[in-house]
């Protein structure tokens, strides 16, 4: 069972995400978080394989919070995605 935080601003953009991963077997979504400060504790608590992040979040981003979860818990697979076209954003991510 791969176990996944999901991380976005936009709650319906998670719910979505949400709905299409509850269909794959093996893929179990064991938190949300609306911005990168709830990620980082939720990463800290729930210890998962993989967070789905937007890059671009209140309280904390998702750059700086992907610093934190690589430090805290390296095996832990980060994937980003934005709906800006940043080049910066996408190179230090």
């Amino acid at each position: 069972m791969i176990n996944v935080i999901l991380a976005e601003d936009h709650q319906s953009l998670i719910d979505g995400i949400k709905v299409f991963l509850e269909y794959e077997d093996g893929i179990n979504v064991i938190g949300e978080a609306n911005d990168g400060e709830r990620l980082v504790e939720l990463v800290r608590l729930k210890r998962p394989h993989v967070v789905l992040t937007d890059i671009r979040m209140p309280k904390m981003d998702g750059i700086t919070a992907t610093k934190y979860i690589k430090s805290e818990v390296p095996e832990c697979k980060v994937v980003a995605f934005t709906m800006f076209d940043q080049d910066d954003a996408v190179e230090q991510m």
